[in-house]
């Protein structure tokens, strides 16, 4: 486990270089190979071209979201998370392009935090099954926004690596 350890503790410096300053050529050679690793770790996912069309490594999370327009049938759990986007378990998936204003439920700092997304994948399994959901993309978040859910990635990462979910 001390690899990993060390593999994700890595990741994190160059993650949040990356999100402030940039990485080098070499550096982002380096954060490429600590995301394909992690990835492994953490969801399972050893799909090379899902994860290097990625921009940030997927964390396993719990947080509630609903879909605005939806009502009952937008109460939902998303299961992990990354800076681009979330996975959102539900067994009402919705259409690929389609565009949803996103309610994330945070308790932390105690308020909901809105965003538009994107449905950019499906995995339509069977009802019930915690892998049946939507990928979706932020687009068009303002700054304010973007701050608080890099704030919310950076919470998952951290919950990550020190084992806590």
């Amino acid at each position: 486990m001390s690899d990993v350890a060390a593999s994700f503790r890595a990741f994190v410096f160059l993650d949040r270089k990356q999100a402030r300053e940039g990485l080098s050529p070499s550096e982002l050679a380096r954060w490429a190979a600590l995301k394909h690793v992690l990835s492994r770790e953490l969801t399972g996912d050893g799909d090379e071209e899902r994860v290097n069309q990625r921009g940030s490594l997927r964390v396993p999370a719990k947080l509630r979201v609903s879909f605005a327009s939806l009502g009952e049938l937008g109460q939902a759990l998303i299961t992990n998370l990354s800076r681009g986007g979330v996975f959102v378990a539900t067994d009402h998936p919705l259409e690929i392009g389609a565009r949803v204003l996103l309610r994330l439920h945070v308790d932390q700092p105690g308020k909901d935090v809105e965003v538009q997304t994107e449905v950019v994948s499906q995995n339509l399994g069977p009802k019930g099954d915690p892998k049946r959901g939507v990928g979706l993309r932020f687009v068009d978040a303002e700054p304010a926004v973007r701050r608080e859910l890099d704030a919310l990635y950076e919470r998952a990462l951290e919950a990550a690596r020190t084992g806590r979910r």
